[in-house]
């Protein structure tokens, strides 16, 4: 189980899921986030908590096309490293 939190200009967003990809989806940010944030991902006893750029904020929680999407899933699912 993922438990996720995202920190994006004063605000925070929590979500849980059985992959990291089900817990991003499930992440709802009105408007996008684009810029810089900070993702704390939870699994089990493990936590990590990385800087995410505004791109790839935009990219995952905008308006972008379901390719630029993925890509920056893979990206996020390769610097978290769970």
């Amino acid at each position: 189980m993922y438990k996720l939190t995202l920190k994006s200009l004063g605000r925070t967003y929590k979500s849980e899921g059985k992959t990291l990809e089900d817990a991003l989806n499930k992440l709802q940010i009105s408007g996008g986030a684009k810029v810089t944030s900070v993702l704390v991902v939870e699994r089990g006893d493990r936590k990590v908590e990385k800087i995410i750029n505004g791109n790839y904020a935009q990219k995952l929680f905008g308006q972008a096309s379901p390719t630029m999407r993925s890509i920056a899933l893979k990206k996020i699912t390769e610097l978290v490293g769970l």
